[in-house]
């Protein structure tokens, strides 16, 4: 089983047409992240935080972990990112969430603006478990930590961070995509995750 995890938009959009081999669930950001049975985690963004906290605390559920332009929690972030995190908690505590939508669309995903509009405003009122900190050395999974070569800087860095942390980690940059590679380069980066997943 393969189970599909993002934060920050519908999951069921951000996988539309982003097609891979075997038995495929996608997962509601509304309950804990949870497995039965062994299953590969594909997580973009904090959905692949979630993944990982996951792995790292269950690794006998994981057998791979695909991770698209995931954070972490111990990041030192930049003053870029810090900007925008204080502007976003500033309309937050404003209660305009129409303002928060367009800074997240527009820090994250300019180029898919209106085609994500929608679903950054639903998701903006999701409560999603936080994650404060990750065993990194606890995870068992082969993994794939793979990011858009035009992500925001951090993103690049926690990449190359995690492919030089994790026991068994491979590291890919994925050309012409930003944070949401699963969206800007659908076919290029679903092929990357088949042939991680297949081999």
């Amino acid at each position: 089983m393969i189970v599909l995890v993002h934060a920050g938009i519908a999951t069921s959009e951000m996988w539309d047409g982003f097609e891979l081999p075997g038995e495929l669930r996608r997962h509601p950001l509304t309950e804990p992240l949870s497995v039965e049975a062994p299953a590969a985690l594909v997580g973009a963004s904090y959905g692949g935080l979630l993944c990982l906290d996951f792995a790292a605390r269950h690794p006998e559920l994981v057998t791979e972990l695909v991770l698209l332009d995931a954070p972490l929690p111990d990041h030192e972030w930049s003053d870029e990112f810090l900007r925008y995190a204080e502007e976003e908690e500033r309309l937050f505590e404003a209660g305009d969430l129409d303002a928060v939508t367009e800074l997240n669309l527009a820090f994250w995903a300019p180029n898919l603006a209106d085609r994500l509009r929608p679903m950054a405003r639903s998701s903006v009122e999701l409560d999603i478990q936080e994650v404060e900190h990750v065993d990194l050395s606890a995870v068992r999974a082969r993994t794939l930590v793979a990011v858009g070569e035009n992500d925001v800087g951090d993103f690049l860095e926690i990449a190359d961070r995690l492919a030089r942390e994790l026991p068994d980690a491979e590291h890919a940059v994925i050309p012409g995509a930003g944070h949401l590679p699963s969206m800007e380069r659908p076919e290029q980066t679903a092929a990357l995750v088949r042939r991680f997943l297949a081999a």
